[in-house]
């Protein structure tokens, strides 16, 4: 089942993570609540069940049924991804990565540890046919075998604001948290500096993954179509 012992107190970093020590001095980094998408993705299905069960029953029409149906539909597989997101959990180490799993800030279910050789930080800039424009910045790990793990991923909308995407690149990516704005979201150096270029969270979580691991960091751009809504 894992160790069950209450987490002590963390501390919230810029990025709405959370960070705090284990007894071994080992930083165990938790992902974001995902309470803003959940609410996101609940009250409007619960608005189109409420409503279109009230039209198809008092104005008969039984085909009124099909978009409450189709809405619930979406939720059972959407709320379930979600609360995995917030579930997340990473332990670090000097050149170590161990995924885990933290359930009501108490209970931890840990993965075999991975041998942890650099940290990458990788922006792709999307230009999107409405003439929005942006960038998603991620974070990653890459662990033995050259495999990488996402730590965090993050969306910037030019002129607009930055956000978590923890709720997704669909319909729930502006009911994700909002973090501090990248001052210049459309910037694409593969180099260091890229680091000015992100968000203040991202730099944060950036360092901290450095640090932790002792390894070096790596930077990556490039253009994609796909962008949040």
């Amino acid at each position: 089942m894992g160790d069950t012992t209450p987490l002590p107190q963390e501390k919230a970093l810029l990025s709405r993570y959370a960070a705090r020590r284990d007894p071994d001095g080992r930083l165990i980094l938790r992902s974001a609540s995902v309470r803003g998408p959940v609410l996101g993705c609940l009250v409007p299905t619960a608005l189109v069940v409420v409503l279109g069960s009230l039209v198809a029953v008092v104005g008969n029409f039984p085909g009124m049924f099909g978009p409450p149906a189709l809405a619930l539909v979406f939720a059972a597989i959407a709320v379930p991804i979600l609360v995995r997101q917030g579930m997340r959990a990473w332990i670090l180490g000097p050149d170590s990565i161990q995924e885990a799993t933290v359930i009501q800030t108490r209970e931890r279910r840990v993965k075999t540890p991975r041998v942890a050789r650099s940290v990458v930080l990788r922006r792709e800039v999307w230009r999107r046919r409405r003439g929005l424009t942006g960038s998603t910045d991620t974070v990653y790990v890459v662990t033995d075998r050259d495999s990488r793990l996402t730590i965090a991923r993050f969306f910037n909308w030019a002129g607009q604001e930055s956000r978590l995407a923890n709720g997704g690149a669909g319909s729930l990516a502006r009911a994700a948290p909002t973090v501090p704005v990248a001052p210049e979201p459309l910037a694409a150096p593969a180099n260091a500096n890229l680091l000015s270029a992100v968000s203040e969270a991202v730099r944060e979580l950036v360092e901290l993954l450095r640090t932790e691991l002792g390894v070096p960091v790596a930077y990556e751009s490039g253009e994609t179509l796909q962008g949040p809504r």
